[in-house]
């Protein structure tokens, strides 16, 4: 029995041993981003500096680089996007780099599954350009690939110890939201309020085409008398600076809303004296 025992407590020990994982030097790291109607997403392994000079000497100048640790790191699109003004098509591509001390150059490449450089084949590049270096403002210990959203495109940084580059990534949501505009709301082809709105608050924001705005939001209203709709109108108009045409737009909302039903009276009271005070701001205007 006891020898029976002694021999359990060794196996046992042995797959515990066996078992253990130690920490990765390079753990996985992944990002994703919408930007606009297209999701963007990096999968990378993070090495760290663990106090070697990276740039110049850790990572070659003029070499060929991973830019990573371990597999490739790859980049996704879910659609076709715009880089240093060539098309690329929706896909998977792995990310190579050559850094020198003032710029490098970015490579896609149409092979994913890398380990290394040492299968990497330059007729399988599907575009190469040239990214300015510049010095971080604080230090990264391990390798940081970022996505900065500039409305509807992109900025991918690549960051480490104390060096980045970022380059841009274009995509063709606003083209497609305009052409969606011109050729299904402006002809009246969609029957839903809420895209009509949509639209208006798009052009809103973006603080483009304020007119076409006006005309999106009056078709929305036209089609539901939506209370929200007014306030959105109500905000195109202030931007036109239309200040008497937003006082009648919010004496018809407060009409509307005291006949609502859904909210209690403390909420109409509360949207009635919102109301009020921007008239008052838009009648301060008309005087100035």
């Amino acid at each position: 029995m006891k020898t029976l025992l002694t021999i359990v407590f060794l196996i046992t020990t042995t797959q515990s041993f066996a078992q253990f994982i130690f920490p990765a030097l390079s753990p996985k790291g992944s990002i994703e981003q919408t930007i606009g109607l297209t999701n963007i997403s990096i999968e990378y392994e993070r090495p760290a500096a663990r106090g070697r000079i990276v740039f110049g000497e850790l990572i070659k100048y003029d070499n060929l680089w991973r830019t990573g640790a371990g597999n490739c790191t790859k980049i996704r699109f879910t659609r076709p996007v715009t880089i240093d003004n060539k098309k690329i098509n929706a896909g998977t591509y792995s990310l190579f780099t050559i850094p020198t001390k003032s710029d490098w150059t970015i490579i896609l490449n149409a092979d994913t599954t890398l380990y290394g450089i040492s299968s990497y084949d330059e007729r399988k590049d599907i575009i190469r350009f040239k990214a300015k270096s510049q010095p971080t403002n604080r230090y990264y210990e391990s390798l940081t690939i970022d996505i900065d959203v500039v409305p509807n495109n992109a900025l991918v940084y690549v960051a480490w110890e104390k060096t980045e580059i970022s380059f841009k990534i274009e995509t063709a949501s606003d083209r497609e939201a305009k052409d969606y505009i011109e050729q299904h709301l402006l002809t009246d082809k969609s029957t839903n309020p809420d895209e009509y709105a949509a639209a208006a608050e798009y052009n809103f924001y973006l603080n483009k085409n304020l007119d076409q705005a006006l005309v999106l939001i009056d078709k929305a209203i036209t089609k539901k008398n939506e209370p929200w709709y007014y306030r959105q109108k109500i905000d195109i108009l202030e931007k036109l600076m239309k200040y008497r045409e937003a006082i009648d737009c919010a004496n018809l909302a407060i009409s509307l809303n005291q006949k609502r039903t859904d909210w209690d009276l403390k909420e109409k009271q509360q949207n009635e004296a919102a109301y009020k005070k921007r008239i008052e701001y838009f009648k301060s205007k008309l005087k100035e």
